[in-house]
């Protein structure tokens, strides 16, 4: 009952801190990302937090340890470490969840007795090294300078652990007629990869298990995944998925 409470207040708060849009379009949201993925006793790494909407959501879902990752909070205009520590303090100042204002290159190094559980990366495996992102697949430098920080991950991570990887795939129908997208106006397309590119390196580090799923409009719930959840809508909208693999 306690657990169930401290779920609700979190919901409640995100929506009140205009974190999310509504109460049921958050909780969907959240269905979407864990979907599957035990938090009770896990330690979780959240990279590129932000102001930890996820890792949040994972400690009062009974994560034993959250650290989340956030590089831009560090002296930030954005008050970021100012937004976390408010967020945890109303909602419950004991709750097992860190900021660390680092990169995840910068993080690795500094746990090496450290394994996590859970790793998700949300709307930020792109971010961590944008102009080897971009040079992807053209260029064995950059390919193989993702293939080493995605091996560090995959090296503190305990075994059968899973990592979540959120974001948005290159594919898309306005960018390939050449206009903005009505769904997707902010993104840049080339600086994002397909999820079986990125499944595909991460198969060569030893990750398994892929399981790919095309993110729906929250707003049409369940009847929208359904119906708009594949990869064929999600082309024609905003190219959003989301992949889990295991170690």
């Amino acid at each position: 009952m306690q657990n169930n409470n401290i779920t609700e207040n979190f919901l409640d708060l995100a929506i009140d801190r205009k974190m999310y849009s509504t109460k049921s379009n958050l909780k969907f949201h959240l269905k979407y990302i864990f979907d599957d993925v035990e938090l009770a006793n896990k330690k979780v790494l959240d990279v590129g937090g932000g102001t930890g909407l996820l890792s949040f959501y994972a400690a009062v879902k009974g994560a034993s340890k959250v650290v989340c990752l956030e590089p831009e909070s560090d002296g930030s205009s954005s008050g970021m470490i100012n937004k976390f520590n408010a967020f945890k303090t109303e909602l419950s100042p004991t709750l097992p969840v860190e900021l660390s204002p680092v990169t995840l290159q910068s993080y690795t190094p500094q746990v090496k007795d450290e394994e996590f559980d859970v790793v998700v990366m949300h709307s930020s495996i792109n971010h961590l090294d944008e102009e080897a992102c971009i040079n992807f697949r053209k260029d064995t430098k950059s390919y193989n300078t993702y293939k080493k920080i995605m091996t560090d991950v995959y090296n503190k991570m305990s075994k059968g652990g899973s990592l979540i990887v959120a974001d948005a795939s290159c594919k898309n129908f306005y960018n390939a007629i050449g206009i903005k997208s009505i769904f997707a106006p902010t993104i840049e397309w080339h600086k994002h990869q397909e999820p079986s590119t990125w499944i595909a390196m991460l198969q060569e580090i030893g990750f398994k298990n892929p399981q790919v799923a095309w993110r729906s409009p929250n707003t049409f719930g369940k009847v929208g995944k359904v119906f708009m959840g594949n990869s064929f809508v999600s082309y024609l909208t905003s190219s959003c998925f989301k992949f889990k693999m295991e170690k």
